[in-house]
């Protein structure tokens, strides 16, 4: 086992791990390119986002959406911690968790937000580990307080 992130790896995960470090560091950089190599590119993966009208089903929609919004995102980081990967019996199948800080400049401002949960599930596919389904959702603390 090995220590990376703050995360506990067995040796069988590591390449797990590089897809998803590869996928926020793709997304830092506003490399397009590069964040579509971490997914499976057919019409049965699923991709859900923060908002009620960001589900997406099939690499086009996804791949369509995520096109302005890598791009645009100018300053922007992430960091990852706690993430866990578990494998199936035939080590094809890997479901993850882990938390995202982030910080990006919205209307002229930094904007950090802290905790997100980031899940999913990769396949294996011709020896290279792909995801076919991600979830991000934000902790209600993040959000502005409604009952005032």
């Amino acid at each position: 086992m090995e220590t990376l992130h703050n995360t506990t790896i067995q040796t069988d995960t590591v390449p797990i791990l590089a897809v998803l470090d590869k996928l926020i560091k793709s997304q830092e950089k506003g490399n397009l390119s590069e964040f579509s190599t971490c997914f499976a590119q057919d019409e049965q993966i699923v991709n859900i986002g923060t908002d009620l009208d960001e589900i997406w089903y099939g690499w086009t929609a996804f791949y369509e959406w995520m096109t302005t919004a890598i791009i645009n995102k100018p300053d922007y980081t992430i960091a990852s911690k706690d993430t866990r990967i578990h494998l199936n019996q035939n080590k094809d199948v890997a479901w993850y968790s882990q938390l995202l800080d982030t910080c990006f400049e919205t209307k002229g401002e930094p904007f950090r937000l802290e905790g997100f949960r980031h899940t999913g599930v990769l396949e294996k596919r011709d020896n290279k580990w792909l995801i076919v389904q991600s979830h991000i959702s934000i902790p209600d603390n993040t959000l502005p307080n409604l009952n005032t």
